[in-house]
């Protein structure tokens, strides 16, 4: 999962900022002992890690409703038109629903093939709400 998220680091908008594999694998760890409010799938071919989804759940800043969000879900570009995309998110939404979330959120701040990835979520249901705008404050 660690190697597959430097290709993902890679490749994303998110490519020109640090990725340290210890934070990585030292988060990945933190999910797995929190299944309760995380999330983590991952799909495999031949041993090989080819997804992975991960995500958690908490309440909304304003109330008692839980809210259950992704904060990474990629697919390697060799597999991307496979099954797999759709199984994490029903796996996450399946998850979520047992968690006691009241919504699901995904987001596409990688800005990896986000129409693409926009125009599939849209065919499973789910809305466009918002965006987001980035400012880089270093150099």
């Amino acid at each position: 999962m660690v190697e597959l998220g430097a290709a993902m680091h890679a490749e994303s908008a998110f490519a020109p900022l640090d990725y340290s594999r210890e934070k990585c694998r030292s988060m990945g760890h933190r999910y797995i002992q929190n299944p309760d409010v995380n999330f983590g799938a991952v799909a495999e071919l031949d041993g090989q890690t080819v997804g992975m989804l991960m995500g958690y759940v908490t309440d909304y800043y304003f109330g008692n409703d839980k809210i259950a969000c992704d904060i990474l879900w990629y697919i390697d570009p060799k597999h991307r038109g496979s099954r797999a995309a759709i199984k994490f998110l029903r796996a996450f939404q399946h998850w979520a629903k047992q968690q006691g979330a009241a919504e699901v959120c995904i987001g596409i701040s990688t800005a990896v093939e986000f129409e693409r990835t926009g125009m599939l979520l849209e065919r499973l249901g789910y809305t466009h709400v918002g965006g987001n705008y980035k400012l880089s404050v270093v150099g």
